[in-house]
């Protein structure tokens, strides 16, 4: 039925928005160590320059793997998987890393080049998540 979609799309937006406030109140409580946010933004323009693009990402998953495959086959970046163990300094040395990644891609790739991975990856969660907790529903993934 159509209420039970938008039900658990709704529900989908309101786990994203939580878990955007929730990134975005850590970062308020510390700020970025400014020595190693542009250490990171030095190191990702040299390893670009030499070819080897890449981002660091929280990401242990199939939706992980998909992130992983699309910014390898679309873009030729590595996608580092790191650990939600971290210190402030590998936080800010990730955040300008990516940051510089990230505008190199859609500079090379065209404007939104990082959001259409992102909506990708987003689109595949959606129905991992419909296959799972509705499993009656015809589903393009069932057999994936």
């Amino acid at each position: 039925p159509p209420h039970k979609k938008n039900t658990v799309v709704l529900h989908l937006k309101i786990v994203r928005s939580i878990m955007f406030v929730i990134k975005k109140e850590c970062s308020a409580l510390q700020e970025m160590d400014p020595v190693e946010l542009e250490r990171g933004q030095q190191q990702s323009e040299a390893d670009i320059a030499a070819g080897r693009p890449v981002l660091y990402i929280q990401t242990r998953s199939r939706w992980g793997e998909l992130l992983t495959y699309l910014m390898a086959e679309r873009f030729q970046v590595t996608v580092e998987h790191i650990s939600d163990m971290t210190t402030h300094q590998q936080n800010s040395y990730r955040a300008g890393y990516n940051f510089v990644t990230a505008q190199y891609i859609d500079r090379t790739f065209g404007a939104g080049a990082c959001q259409s991975v992102e909506d990708a990856v987003d689109w595949f969660r959606y129905y991992h998540y419909r296959l799972h907790f509705h499993p009656e529903e015809n589903n393009p993934l069932r057999d994936f």
